[in-house]
């Protein structure tokens, strides 16, 4: 995958290409472009089958018995690499977010650190010394053609999925519940110059808070805690001076406090006053659009708007009006919720109290410098711009109430 923009004199090209996970999936872009017509702008993609909480089957006498014999642990002595002040501002975002929006905060988990981090060089070990066809960045199995850099041969296997890695650690809020985020990225830069780990987790951090699936996970009213892990390294395929790969691996616990949690009202994020999302979603596995004929690389959606109302059975969103107040223009959506949900009777489907509704950005001209030739000049909602968002929500077929809110973009993302 290429990038190109017209300013013929810059002085080096940037490009970075995310991957975010929050359960299973897995890509690969040829991001090693030497063309000088390449954007300093973020190039985004989400490839990824999110999971909204796995909880662990424990009761508090089970907690410390002896981890999951099933796989041993690797006992290695490797050492770990962590960021933790780009982990910290991961962090911070998703707890902003939340906080910003009527949910509880997440304080720092010391042993959900402890798990994310090993994960998370897990995930460098393979890619700083592989280049692997296929990849689930949750699991840690053995890949035949990659074998001796997966499974136990890993010196940094904790588990062959979340569940396990959460029990081999005897994680002690696992039963109430936990999610795990994450993201991998690699940076080409014509001239070595490489972003900072901080900017990188902060970007991440707001791409996974624009993908829809993502979102759901990351605002569960009963996480209370999170453990993060920032990581760096050379992807083995390419140019160490020009390419630079970045791992980060986010998880989020319920505890037995929390896990009574209720969200009372109508939870949405973004929410009244919430600034600098992102413009666009390029790309998300589930698809949001499936069944559209969409496609986001091309004909990106912009951020998206999560409802829920946990205290409700059901709700049912009309009426929805998606305003650029700068430009004075409506928005077309796309409303997902029980009763058109392309995934029910999957692991995907919506409950009956959620929907999301998706900004079509088709005929906004939002780009500010050019995208790659192979994409059409679509980039989103504009950057930097106030979006007006109003609805009706019938809450179980008795009660109309009216939701209206104002966020804010950032810049234009690419």
């Amino acid at each position: 995958m290429t990038a190109n923009t017209p300013q013929k004199n810059l002085a080096a090209v940037l490009f970075l290409t995310v991957f975010l996970t929050a359960c299973g999936g897995g890509g690969d872009s040829d991001s090693s472009s030497t063309s000088n017509d390449s954007p300093t702008e973020l190039q985004e993609e989400i490839i990824s089958e999110p999971i909204t909480s796995i909880p662990v089957t424990a009761t508090p006498d089970d907690q410390d018995n002896e981890p999951n014999d099933d796989v041993p642990v690797n006992t290695s002595n490797e050492p770990t690499e962590n960021n933790a002040q780009a982990a910290l501002s991961a962090n911070n975002q998703f707890g902003l977010a939340r906080t910003s929006c009527g949910l509880g905060g997440l304080s720092a988990d010391t042993a959900l650190d402890d798990i994310a981090i090993r994960h998370a060089n897990y995930i460098k070990y393979v890619f700083a010394n592989s280049t692997p066809t296929s990849f689930n960045a949750h699991i840690e199995n053995e890949i035949s053609d990659i074998a001796s850099v997966t499974g136990t041969n890993n010196p940094f296997f904790g588990g062959l999925d979340f569940s396990d890695r959460l029990s081999n650690a005897n994680y002690r809020n696992a039963q109430y519940g936990a999610t795990e985020n994450i993201a991998q990225s690699v940076y080409y830069s014509s001239a070595g110059d490489f972003l900072s780990v901080d900017t990188v987790a902060i970007s991440m951090a707001k791409s996974l808070l624009a993908a829809p699936y993502h979102l759901r996970s990351l605002m569960l009213p009963t996480s209370s805690l999170v453990g993060t892990g920032m990581v760096t390294y050379k992807p083995s395929d390419k140019n160490t001076t020009n390419n630079q790969g970045y791992v980060l691996v986010s998880n989020a616990s319920a505890t037995k406090a929390s896990a009574d949690n209720t969200f009372s009202g109508v939870f949405t994020y973004p929410c009244q006053g919430v600034t600098g999302t992102v413009t666009a979603l390029y790309n998300e596995t589930p698809n949001p659009v499936e069944g559209t004929g969409r496609n986001l690389r091309t004909d990106p959606i912009g951020q998206p708007v999560y409802i829920s109302m946990p205290s409700a059975q059901k709700i049912k969103v009309s009426n929805i009006n998606f305003r650029d107040t700068q430009r004075n223009a409506d928005v077309p959506i796309q409303l997902i919720d029980f009763d058109n949900d392309p995934y029910t009777n999957t692991n995907y489907a919506l409950p009956a109290n959620e929907a999301f509704i998706l900004p079509l950005t088709d005929a906004l001209k939002s780009c500010e410098i050019k995208r790659a030739a192979n994409q059409s000049q679509q980039c989103g909602l504009y950057g930097n711009t106030k979006y007006q968002v109003s609805f009706d929500i019938l809450v179980d077929n008795k009660t109309l109430q009216n939701k209206s809110f104002t966020f804010t973009t950032g810049k234009v993302n690419y």
